[in-house]
Parts: structure tokens; sequence; C-alpha cells
């Protein structure tokens, strides 16, 4: 099966058959053949996959999700997933397309070879859609090379459908109508849609992670640094006016990438911000990595006590793990019911001897911690440790004293804080977005912002 975007980003509700076939488990029976791959039984499974892989592709070419549709034409579309949807969805538009083969590939692997020769049979030409790779397109390339049909398969390889990006209505609709030469009917014209505010992607307003960019940003500030960020919310800290990420590539790799920076560009200080549960899943090997060849990198652990950026699932540091939640959630029980595991102490236990917990929030000692940092050499961490917004009620929210403004725009251009902006030539902050977070207060230099009230 193959999850693609689109996919993962949705729900929906979903019918589950009263019969199905349940596997119970009979706990691990000892097989050393099967379990302990020395390489003579690595030789001997490997075969085993090998003539199992065509046996699983002849079942599945029976399976209800791989379906052939024969037409009269001599153009078939094969497609899988959320394509076989948009194709279907597309082609009640084209009436040309009624006389061409349709193939639903819902196991591109083990691929259902026997379905894929009973589609290619008497045609000329296959349109493959599909997103990510084109597994859909090179197995039918080689079916039809194996078994030398005299058929040609279009797609990704010869540029009939783009190589990257998601796959939509509009494009596959665009792809069938080239596939097939025709004109594409004009969409129904919607009406004008009101005009929205521009809303770019932007760290939430009261986010800790702008307080901590802001405080390296601050004691770095005429320095040569170089920021190596991860995956995750703070990812966000490559826009404006943060400009706090220099490089992402995938989840740990902020530690590694720093560290090979450092050694090819000895006169930088090089960072890596990396989240609490990132941190966990996998930043630890990285810094032992870099205490064991005696790098020279700071780690900036982000700690915002959640997974934030895909759901605010638990992590070993949270004190709960996702069962406890639901168990918790039956039984009422409200205290933690798992053992919180310690980034400050697993630092301390690989050999990082600087490790310095700040509140982001209080910016004097965040940008003193960090200097500090700086002046030193190995690896160091800072833990910048505040919950996301998410997880707490807003405080004391902050206004402007517009008579102290001085339309400076210190307070918009240094922190880019979605709550403020401009508003009769003075800083306005629109309380219903403000946390109470105090970071513009800081940045102020006219003392113009300050807390008013309680939190709404």
């Amino acid at each position: 099966f193959r999850p693609t975007t689109r996919v993962c980003h949705g729900c929906a509700s979903v019918e589950i058959s009263d019969s199905y076939d349940k596997n119970i488990p009979d706990g691990f029976v000892k097989d050393t053949q099967r379990w302990v791959i020395f390489p003579r039984t690595s030789f001997l499974n490997h075969q085993k996959i090998e003539k199992r892989n065509p046996e699983l592709g002849e079942e599945l070419s029976s399976y209800r999700f791989n379906t052939v549709t024969k037409k009269s034409g001599k153009k078939g579309i094969a497609a899988g997933g959320i394509s076989w949807a948009y194709l279907n969805e597309v082609l009640t538009r084209i009436p040309e397309a009624k006389d061409v083969s349709l193939f639903r590939v819902g196991t591109p692997f083990p691929f259902p070879e026997k379905a894929a020769l009973e589609f290619l049979d008497g045609l000329d030409e296959v349109l493959c859609l599909e997103e990510l790779d084109p597994v859909i397109e090179r197995a039918l390339i080689y079916t039809a090379g194996k078994y030398h049909l005299d058929v040609t398969i279009h797609g990704k390889h010869d540029g009939c459908v783009r190589t990257a990006g998601e796959n939509s209505p509009e494009s596959v609709l665009s792809d069938v109508g080239s596939f097939l030469a025709v004109k594409i009917p004009e969409s129904r014209k919607l009406p004008e849609k009101p005009e929205t505010p521009v809303r770019p992607p932007v760290l939430c307003a009261g986010c800790p992670h702008r307080a901590s960019f802001y405080a390296v940003k601050q004691a770095m500030k005429g320095k040569k640094a170089v920021f190596c960020g991860d995956i995750g919310c703070y990812t966000l800290g490559n826009a404006a006016p943060l400009d706090m990420v220099d490089t992402c590539l995938c989840m740990g790799a902020d530690v590694t990438i720093a560290q090979g920076i450092k050694v090819v560009d000895k006169d930088t200080t090089a960072f890596s911000f990396i989240g609490d549960s990132t941190f966990f899943a996998s930043g630890i090997t990285g810094v032992v990595n870099a205490v064991y060849n005696k790098n020279d990198i700071i780690l900036i652990v982000l700690d915002n006590s959640t997974t934030a950026m895909t759901g605010h699932q638990p992590h070993p540091g949270t004190g709960i793990t996702m069962m406890d939640f639901f168990e918790k959630k039956r039984e009422g029980i409200r205290e933690d019911i798992a053992n919180k595991v310690s980034i400050e102490q697993i630092l301390k236990g690989i050999g990082v001897e600087f490790v310095e917990t700040v509140d982001p929030f209080d910016q004097k000692k965040a940008v003193e911690t960090v200097k500090k940092a700086a002046d030193l050499s190995g690896v160091r961490a800072i833990i910048f440790k505040a919950p996301c917004i998410a997880l707490e009620k807003p405080k004391a929210l902050y206004e402007v004293d517009a008579d102290k403004c001085k339309s400076c725009h210190k307070c918009i251009n240094e922190i880019g804080c979605p709550a403020i902006s401009m508003k009769d030539g003075k800083a306005f902050i629109e309380r219903t977005l403000c946390y109470g977070c105090s970071l513009c207060e800081q940045v102020c230099p006219f003392d113009a912002i300050s807390q008013k009230g309680g939190a709404l």
C-alpha cells in the first residue's frame, strides 16, 4: 500500500467488514534458520523471498483492489491510490474516454502480473498515473518487455506526467486529455472568491521556539555562525524575520550536518536545533557521535513538552505513553503513569559537560547562556524549555501604549509575531491571538508594551 501526502493528511470514516480472518500469534517460535541471519541463512531466506514474491503477485491478481476494466479501444490507463480516485473523477468529463481500458493497482508490490497481462492485452498505449516513484509504470514496462508485448508505456519516464509533486484532479484531467489527444472541456466558472488575508506559514503567536531562535540570533549578532535545523514546527524559524534555519534535511540531521560543517568550516560556530521529541527519536546517536569524535557544536534542544507538528503525541520526556493516555482517560487518572526520561540527564550521561536549561522567554538569561556556550569548545547543549501554547492557557495579555510607541516597527521586524501589526501608524497587538509570552515587551526599546488585564 502506498500512503501519499494527501492521504496521510486526510481522514474519513472507514467501513469494516464483520467477517475477516484474525491472526492470533502463538508467541515467539524459535527457528534459527529464520530468525538468525548468518550469511548462509540470509542466502537461503533471500531465495525464499524471491520465490514467494511472484506467488504473492499471482494471488494478488485476484485481490478486490486490483481490478481490470477492459474496453474496446487501444488505449489504457493504469493508476493507484488517490490518483485512481482522481482518474474516476475526471473520466466523467471526457466522453472520448469511454473506450479506454482501466487498471486499478492496489498492491504495486508484489506486482499483480497476471492482472497486468490481462490489462495490456490488445493495447497499443498505456498512461500511468501515480505519485512518488513510478512503481506501477516500471512494473508495466518490465512486464511488457518480459512478454514481448508491442505496447508503449507512458508516464514519468517520458514526461507525459510530471515527475515531482502531488497529482490533483486538474493535473490528471490535463494528463488524460493530452494522452487521448482531446480538448478538455472548460470547468464551470465559479464565483469570484472574496479577498482573504495573506497567511504565510509562521510560528504561532506565543510559540517558545520564536523566543529561542531570537535569543540565539541576538547572542551571535555580528559573528559567523550556521544554524542547522530539523523537522518540526521549528523549521518555520527559516522564515523572515528570524531567518534562523540554514539547513533542514531529515529527522536528526541537524546534529550531524552541524558536525560536518564545523569540520570543513572551522572558524564558524555551528548550531544544531532539535525538538524534544525528535531528540528522542533520532537525535541521541548524533550527539554520541559528536562527543566521541570531539566535535565542536552547540546543540539547542527546543523542549516544548510535546510533538506539536504532528498532533501532540506523547514522547519519552512527557511522562505518558499513548496507551497510558487512553487508560487514564477511561479511569479518570490525572497523574503521570510513565517515567519521564530526562533530556538533561541523557546529555550528561553521554558525556556533554556543558548542559544548561533555560526559559527562552527570559531573554536576558537566554542570550547570556548562548554567549557563554559560544565561548567554550566541544559539545555544548542548551535546553530551551517552555511549553507549547496548545498545552496551557494564555497568560495576561499585552497591549501597546500608542503614546509611547515611536512606530519603529522593531516588534514586527525583529520577531515576526502574527499577533502584532500596525494600526493607525502604531504597533497593535490583536488580543485574540496574544498568549502573553512577553517577548514583544522585552524587544520594545521604548517600554511601549505592557501587560493589561487578564487572559481572554
